[in-house]
């Protein structure tokens, strides 16, 4: 195992061929950089921070331990985001009938009413979006929530960029109508 004392100058993939070696140093550098999106991704899929807590450490988990079968050159985060899909969905599966994701809530500096109408939309928004097919609601989040680009979510879904554009479309779309009666 070689040692690097800078572990934060390594990009993804030579960490990646560290940790397939079992360099915990590797993995300790790579925990830090991508916890916090794999973590938000998992909370706004299951909507609990403790289930979203164990989805994220088995999401870790896997990646340790099969970081030989990572491919170098491949985005790292949209495989760390498909295991973390992955994961999420046997959650929802085996656990629970239907998991919602929500959003955090914005503190308040103008009026009562604009709270009010603020807290309706996010709310009518959190509900169309816990309303989406579970395909389009992914792509969305990865989109949106956790900045991948269309190639990156295609590789953490499985599925043509072709189709994330068409996900991506038919989800707005659905937003939109459902959430265009608010603001008229």
């Amino acid at each position: 195992m070689l040692f690097f004392k800078n572990y934060s100058s390594l990009d993804d993939d030579h960490l990646m061929l560290l940790i397939a070696d079992e360099d915990h140093r590797a993995f300790r550098e790579l925990l830090e950089r991508h916890q916090g999106s794999v973590h938000g991704f998992a909370f706004r899929f299951l909507g609990d921070a403790h289930e979203a807590a164990d989805v994220a450490q088995e999401t870790f988990l896997r990646i340790f331990t099969n970081a030989a079968t990572y491919t170098p050159g491949t985005s790292f985060r949209a495989w760390a985001m498909r295991i973390a899909r992955n994961l999420c969905l046997d959650y929802v599966r085996k656990k629970k009938p239907l998991l919602v994701e929500q959003l955090p809530e914005q503190p308040d500096h103008d009026t009562p009413m604009h709270a009010a109408i603020r807290q309706e939309t996010a709310d009518a928004l959190a509900q169309a979006v816990r309303r989406l097919p579970e395909s389009q609601r992914t792509a969305l989040i990865l989109r949106h929530n956790e900045g991948l680009r269309y190639d990156e979510i295609a590789m953490a879904m499985d599925v043509t960029v072709s189709a994330v554009e068409s996900l991506l479309v038919r989800a707005r779309k659905a937003l939109r109508s459902v959430l265009s009666p608010l603001s008229a």
